[in-house]
């Protein structure tokens, strides 16, 4: 009976022992990655048209939040523009918006003739948008990240 006693009381205290020792808190979640798209060192931004015209030749770039690149493997632009025209009946001159894309694929960069036409067209008004920019992550797999937009001041 008295060990029957002993071998209770041992029981209890390993049972309460093991009740009150905590369990490591788990480890937080890393923070989901963040991608910023820069198109000359701009960011999503409203620029000026001269800006704009200034760094027509540089590439799209994409980073991570420490300061990673990211090769580009396809984007498409969307360029809206106002433009003027003659009206041949009533020759009063109108105006309306026009619209151009395109998608490239395997380059950072806008070809030569598109970065001609906005060098020599940019102005006041016009709207960017850069989308659709799909990069190579470090594993090899591809990722769509966020769009690069301004209006040209």
């Amino acid at each position: 009976m008295k060990n029957l006693i002993i071998l209770f009381l041992f029981s209890l205290l390993f049972v309460t022992v093991k009740a009150q020792t905590k369990k490591p808190a788990p480890a937080p979640a890393a923070a989901p990655t963040t991608y910023t798209v820069s198109f000359g060192g701009f960011k999503d931004s409203n620029i000026t048209a001269e800006q704009f015209k200034r760094v027509i030749d540089s590439p799209l770039v994409v980073k991570d939040q420490k300061g990673n690149s990211y090769v580009i493997t396809r984007f498409r632009i969307n360029y809206t523009f106002a433009t003027t025209y003659t009206d041949s009946e009533t020759q009063q001159k109108k105006s309306f918006k026009d619209f151009r894309a395109a998608d490239f694929y395997d380059t950072p960069k806008l070809p030569e003739v598109w970065r001609n036409s906005i060098r020599d067209n940019a102005k006041k008004g016009d709207e960017i948008i850069i989308n659709n920019i799909i990069i190579k992550l470090k594993n090899g797999k591809k990722m769509m990240v966020s769009e690069w937009k301004a209006t040209l001041q």
